[in-house]
């Protein structure tokens, strides 16, 4: 994990999350502590986090009451990491958007390559996935051997990893015994009449 020591947790996750792969990958105790210890740092150093200091917001439109500094509204820099969204932008959100804003994540959905080098050390390595063999069944086979010659211990053993079986999902009728199956098999259910009604 030595390659992403300039990378910090969010923008580990952030990296991840542009790829939607974050569940493929798992972190152990030691390296969430190694990704979140130069933030701790750098807090340290400062006496308080980055994100506690406030500054005053530029004001980008005339309708919402204040004046407008066009030189300054083209030269603010805008902060669009918090979105949790990934990729997508509330109609509402986008809507408030100014045409700089609209630029400035334009530019950052397009910026990918810190997210390319995470996807890469990650999970194009698998370092931190979650083996195969815990969803699979290992099955061990021995070759026929005659009754009088015991077997010579791992030197006769196969092993065979199985993948999982698809779990199929059916609802079975009571009475009837019919089988239902699909993403409608409660309403086939309730709605089939069945052959041997009481009556």
């Amino acid at each position: 994990m030595n390659v992403t020591r300039k990378k910090g947790y969010y923008d580990v996750i952030a990296g991840l999350s542009a790829f939607e792969c974050s569940q493929e990958v798992t972190f152990s105790r030691e390296d969430l502590q190694e990704l979140v210890k130069e933030e701790e740092e750098l807090a340290k150093q400062n006496g308080k986090p980055e994100e506690d200091v406030r500054r005053k917001r530029t004001t980008v439109h005339g309708y919402l009451g204040g004046k407008v500094d066009l030189n300054e509204a083209s030269n603010a820099s805008y902060d669009l990491s918090h979105t949790l969204l990934g990729g997508y932008v509330p109609k509402r959100q986008l809507e408030s958007l100014s045409s700089i804003d609209f630029a400035h994540y334009f530019h950052k959905s397009l910026e990918c390559e810190d997210a390319l080098q995470i996807y890469e050390v990650f999970v194009g390595n698998g370092y931190g996935q979650i083996p195969p063999q815990l969803n699979s069944r290992i099955v061990t086979t021995r070759e026929n051997t005659s009754p009088g010659t015991p077997a010579s211990g791992s030197d006769n053993n196969d092993k065979e990893t199985i993948p999982p079986k698809m779990v199929r999902k059916v609802i079975v009728c009571r009475r009837c015994k019919s089988r239902f199956v699909g993403p409608r098999r409660k309403q086939e259910l309730e709605k089939h009449e069945c052959r041997l009604t009481r009556g």
